[in-house]
C-alpha cells in the first residue's frame, strides 16, 4: 500500500477550514494583482514574471493560469472525463492506450475492495499525484484508504497557484488497472511537451518512486543541453521500442492545443496515456541554462482572447 503524496491527517472540520482559507487567499491574491503568485515565481524561477506580455515558457504558464478559460481545460485535466475526450479524438486507436477503469465513485464507503483486482491504483480525478498503489500480497488498511480518499474529495488541487482547470472538475475517486513491467515494478514515464503538433522536448522519468533521474531529448532522440535545476539528469538511454507510437499520439493530441504535455507510461509491450498536463510544474520550473526558458516561450503562441 503506497501513498504517492499522502495528506496530513486532519478532521473533516480542519480540512474545511484549510480549504476555506486557501480559497479566500487565492481570491485576495487575484484581486491584489497576484503578489503571492509573483513571490513564488521569483523564489523558484529567479526573476520577476511578466504577467501581461509574457515571453518565457514559465511566464506563459502563468498567463494561461490567469487568463485562459478554455472550456476544454477542465475536461482534459479530469482523469475521468479525459477518457471520453481521447476516445472521441483518436477513435479505435484509443482502445489500447487507456488503462482499464474498474470504478468511479464520489463515496469511498461504497468501494468493495474485495471485488477489485489484486493490483490496482486509486486516483483523485481532480488532482495530480494523489494516487494510492495497492499491490498483490501487501497488507491493506481499508479504513486508512477510505480516510485518505475522503480527504481528496474535501480538498482542491493547486488553488493557491491559480491552476484554474482543476477547480472546475466534479470530484471523483477512480480505480484503474495498475500498469507494471514484467518484473512487477512501476513503468517509466515519457512526457512529450507539444506546441500544437510540434514536439519541443521530451522527459524520460525513471525510478519515479526511488532515486528519480530525468533524461531530456527532442523528437529525433537527441539529448538536449539543459536540465531542470532540481532533478538529476541521466545519460539518455536507447529509444523506447514504442517511441514512434507515442510520438504519433502526442502529435494528434497536441494539435488541439497551443501547448500541452502528453504523458505516457510505457513498457516494451505497451503504452498507456497517463494524463495531459496544462501547467507543467505550475510554470515554476527553472531551466539550466536559463535561456532555454525563452527558447520554449518563443515556440508557444498564446491564443487571442
Amino acid at each position: 500500500m503506497h501513498f504517492q503524496k499522502p495528506f496530513r491527517r486532519r478532521s473533516a472540520l480542519q480540512d474545511w477550514l484549510v480549504e476555506t482559507r486557501e480559497q479566500a487567499l487565492a481570491r485576495l491574491d487575484a484581486l491584489a494583482g497576484y503578489p503571492h503568485l509573483r513571490r513564488m515565481f521569483r523564489e523558484r524561477v529567479g526573476y520577476e514574471p511578466n504577467l501581461k506580455t509574457p515571453k518565457t515558457y514559465n511566464e506563459k504558464v502563468q498567463w494561461r493560469k490567469i487568463n485562459d478559460r478554455n472550456p476544454l481545460f477542465p475536461i482534459v485535466s479530469d482523469k475521468l472525463r479525459l477518457r471520453g475526450y481521447v476516445q472521441d479524438l483518436l477513435g479505435p486507436d484509443a482502445a489500447d492506450i487507456l488503462p482499464r477503469l474498474h470504478l468511479a465513485t464520489d463515496d469511498p464507503d461504497r468501494i468493495d475492495f474485495a471485488a477489485l483486482p489484486a493490483n490496482v491504483v486509486f486516483k483523485a480525478n481532480h488532482g495530480s499525484g494523489w494516487n494510492i498503489f495497492l499491490r498483490e500480497g501487501e497488507p491493506r488498511d481499508e479504513d486508512r484508504l477510505r480516510e485518505e480518499m475522503r480527504r481528496w474529495l474535501r480538498r482542491s488541487y493547486a488553488v493557491r497557484k491559480h491552476e484554474w482547470a482543476y477547480q472546475h472538475i466534479p470530484r471523483r475517486i477512480i480505480a484503474e488497472e495498475m500498469i507494471q513491467k514484467p518484473d512487477s515494478t512501476v513503468p517509466d514515464d515519457l512526457k512529450f511537451s507539444m506546441f500544437r503538433d510540434q514536439c519541443g522536448f521530451i522527459f524520460w522519468d525513471d525510478d519515479r518512486f526511488g532515486s528519480m533521474t530525468q533524461h531530456i531529448c527532442d523528437d529525433t532522440w537527441t539529448e538536449l543541453p539543459w536540465s531542470n535545476a532540481d532533478l538529476d539528469k541521466g545519460i539518455l538511454p536507447p529509444k523506447p521500442i514504442l517511441f514512434e507510437r507515442m510520438l504519433d499520439v502526442a502529435r494528434r493530441i497536441g494539435a488541439q492545443f497551443d501547448m500541452v504535455r502528453v504523458d505516457f507510461l510505457f513498457t516494451d509491450e505497451r503504452i498507456v496515456l497517463n494524463e495531459l498536463t496544462l501547467y507543467r510544474g505550475s510554470g515554476m520550473m527553472p531551466y539550466s541554462p536559463p535561456e532555454w526558458d525563452r527558447h520554449y516561450g518563443d515556440m508557444w503562441t498564446l491564443p487571442d482572447l
